[in-house]
């Protein structure tokens, strides 16, 4: 296989996971499987609050790599399933942040869960040197592809 068509490999190899990933199809079976009905991109937003948090929606959506329009439309589902509050910050009382709830945390926990255990049977068949090289190749891959801006 020349240059070009492994790189024509690669990028089709990531689109079929971008789709996969955005699907519905994969959202319901998280959701069946973990019990919270949150989409991906939800998760994780509350994954990032809870690292984060109490944390300023501007810099949540630096930290998420996401538009401020969509962020807020995450935000406001995550805030009306009760995954997160509005707190006001202790140093510029005009300004809210976000923070995650006891159930937004337990819902991060059961969907992490879950999703490694589905994992984990998708990838049955890899031995752990595989995976592990996986792991590696795929954190360089988006390294170098975070690395080219537009």
């Amino acid at each position: 296989m020349t240059d070009a068509e492994s790189r024509r490999a690669i990028n089709e190899a990531i689109n079929a996971v971008k789709r996969f990933v955005n699907s519905r199809q994969l959202d319901a079976l998280h959701a069946a499987r973990s019990g919270v009905a949150l989409n991906l991109v939800a998760i994780g937003i509350l994954h990032r609050v809870i690292d984060h948090g109490p944390v300023r929606p501007t810099e949540l959506a630096e930290l998420a790599d996401i538009q401020p329009a969509a962020l807020s439309r995450q935000i406001r589902i995550l805030e009306d399933g009760g995954y997160i509050v509005r707190v006001g910050d202790a140093e510029d009382g005009r300004v809210s942040m976000v923070e995650a709830t006891e159930q937004g945390r337990a819902a991060y926990r059961s969907f992490s869960a879950a999703n490694d255990a589905l994992l984990a049977e998708q990838l049955r068949g890899w031995t752990a040197e595989e995976l592990g090289s996986l792991a590696a190749q795929m954190q360089r891959l988006v390294a170098d592809l975070r690395g080219v801006r537009a």
